[in-house]
Order: structure tokens, then C-alpha cells, then sequence
């Protein structure tokens, strides 16, 4: 057999990469170093290229190297996948549900992953973040978390309530600003931003709202964020301003006064939220009932949340909020 053709010497490779030591890799698995590195030689013979710069102190990888450690990664858990899948066709494995989430869900879906695990202890629950709607559509996941403008034509998809998007500030960016009550303000100041999504999963974002009226935004882009971490960090150091923080995530902050609303109603417009499952997995009768109990306890934690809103600010920001 081919050198490249073996799985389990690209898995060395994999390894290796991450160790940087022949001798701990060696140590890790009780094999002699000299058969790892000589394993290692055959795959780049055949290879016609080097991958490993051994003169290197300690070693790297060669450009070559570099270039395909990322697809040897993915190679190999789509293998662990395959070998997964089939213990669970087999009866031998443990039931397992893939759901891709956004990193936003770490203030909220924890809990419902613990407590559904407590009704299922047999089950395995696989979480993965950000959302990768090409993974989804490659059947890498089972379920995703998806929000706005949805087009999956491979998904079955399921409400799980309404994305409120709160405008915020942290009190010490309106003291060193002063009050932010209008768009027209906002070319003048730092604003934060997450990056909107893809082509198949997206909230728009190019005006803000306030009963009925839209406001073009024409802002310059300046710093844009793909994690809603980043982002937050930024507006609770009174380093810009939010136009749109999920309420779910930025509640706690609300009731601590640590954020508070901005631009007196104006808001990015609502969206739905949904929970996608790969059509191939729809069927799956372990899968269904997971999403639908998650839709329905995510969907009660947000109405919990915009009960709290309310009594913080009032019926009529949140009803002006909630519109689209």
C-alpha cells in the first residue's frame, strides 16, 4: 500500500504537526522514533515533496507542509465521521447529533445541552462553533442555528422565536460621547459590527428602523467582527457602540446596567430565528425530537428575556424593537 493511501500515516502527520517532536509523538503512542521518521520519509518520497523541515529547531513544516495540514485535518474528521456513522447504522455506537451553533449561544444554550443530556445519558451531543452553513450543506452537521434570510434548499427548518437586536452603549462611552439618540450621530462616533453572515444565511443589515420610518446607514466599515465575544468586550469597555446585540446575549449586561439602549427606538429590524436540519438527517428519529425540544425551550428563554426587557424599559421599546 502506498504510503499516502494509509490513513493512519496521515494521522502521524496530523499529530506530529501539532506535537512538534518526533521523540513526543513517539513517547505519546510507544512507538520508536526511527519508524515514525521513517514513515514520514516514504510519505514524502511518494509525495515527490518535503513536508517536515527537519534541520529546523525545533522542526516545522515546509510551505508545502503548511499548505495541506488544513485539508489533512479535515480528511481526517470526515473519517472519524464515517467510522461514526457507521457504528450508529451498526447498533454499536452511541447515538450522536451534530449541531453547529454561533458563538453567541455560549450565554444561553449551555444549560439546554446539560439538561436534555440528563433525559438521554447514552446520547452524545457534538457542538461546534461559528456557524459554517458549507459544512451544513455538506452534511458535516446535523442541525445548525440559523437566523434572517434563509436559503437552504437541503434543510428542514424550524422557528425558534424572534432575533431582537438591542442598540448599546456601556455608560462610560455616553460620558466621554455624551447621549446617542439619532442615526445622524453615528458617522461622528465608533461603531462596532458583526460580520453578516453568507450567501445562505444572513441577517441584511443597511438601515435602522423606528415605527415604520427606515434610516439608510452609509457608514464606513471600519472594524467588523465574526465573534460576537470580540464585539461585546469592545462595547462594555466603552470602545464603540453595538447597532444590533442579540437581546439573549446582552440581557445579563441590561440588568447590570453595564450596557444600556441606544438611538431612542431606532433599531436594526428583527428576524426570525430558526433551527436547520440536514434533510439526509431529518428522518432520524433521535434527531427530530432533540431539535424540536430545543426549538421550543430556546424559544421560552427568549420570551423570558423580553419580559425582563420590558420591565427594565418599558412595553413600547420592545414592541418597537420586535418590529421588522
Amino acid at each position: 500500500m502506498k504510503p499516502s493511501s494509509s490513513i493512519e500515516v496521515w494521522k502521524l502527520f496530523h499529530r506530529l504537526q501539532q506535537l512538534g517532536s518526533i521523540n513526543k509523538l513517539a513517547e505519546e503512542i510507544s512507538r520508536d522514533p526511527g519508524e515514525i521518521s521513517r514513515k514520514m520519509s516514504r510519505l514524502e518520497q511518494e509525495l515527490k515533496i518535503p513536508l517536515l523541515d527537519r534541520h529546523a529547531r525545533p522542526f516545522r513544516l515546509t510551505k508545502a507542509g503548511i499548505e495541506i495540514a488544513p485539508l489533512v485535518e479535515e480528511m481526517l474528521n470526515r473519517h472519524a465521521e464515517i467510522l461514526e456513522c457507521v457504528d450508529q447504522m451498526s447498533g454499536t455506537g452511541s447515538p450522536l447529533i451534530r449541531i453547529m451553533v454561533p458563538n453567541t449561544f455560549t450565554s444561553v444554550s449551555h444549560s439546554l445541552f446539560f439538561e436534555y443530556a440528563k433525559f438521554f445519558p447514552n446520547l452524545k451531543i457534538r457542538i461546534t462553533t461559528p456557524v459554517d452553513t458549507e459544512k451544513f450543506r455538506n452534511g458535516q452537521v446535523d442541525i445548525a442555528a440559523v437566523t434572517g434570510e434563509v436559503r437552504l434548499p437541503e434543510a428542514i427548518l424550524i422557528p425558534r422565536g424572534k432575533m431582537i437586536f438591542v442598540p448599546v452603549a456601556s455608560p462610560t462611552f455616553l460620558q466621554k460621547y455624551g447621549p446617542v439618540d439619532h442615526p445622524k450621530q453615528l458617522s461622528a462616533i465608533p461603531v462596532g459590527y458583526l460580520f453578516g453572515g453568507d450567501k445562505f444565511s444572513n441577517t441584511p443589515f443597511d438601515s435602522l428602523l423606528k415605527k415604520g420610518e427606515f434610516f439608510p446607514l452609509k457608514l464606513r466599515r471600519q472594524i467588523e467582527w465574526t465573534s460576537s465575544n470580540l464585539l461585546f468586550e469592545s462595547v462594555i469597555a466603552g470602545d464603540c457602540i453595538s447597532l444590533g446585540m442579540p437581546l439573549f446575549y446582552c440581557i445579563n449586561a441590561l440588568k447590570e446596567r453595564k450596557l444600556v439602549p441606544i438611538l431612542n427606538g431606532w433599531h436594526r429590524a428583527s428576524q426570525l430565528n430558526y433551527l436547520a436540519c440536514h434533510s439526509s438527517r431529518w428522518n432520524v428519529p433521535y434527531i427530530r425530537t432533540f431539535m424540536n425540544w430545543f426549538a421550543e425551550q430556546f424559544a421560552i428563554k427568549e420570551a423570558i428575556y423580553e419580559k425582563e426587557f420590558q420591565e427594565l424599559f418599558g412595553i413600547e421599546l420592545l414592541h418597537e424593537l420586535m418590529s421588522n
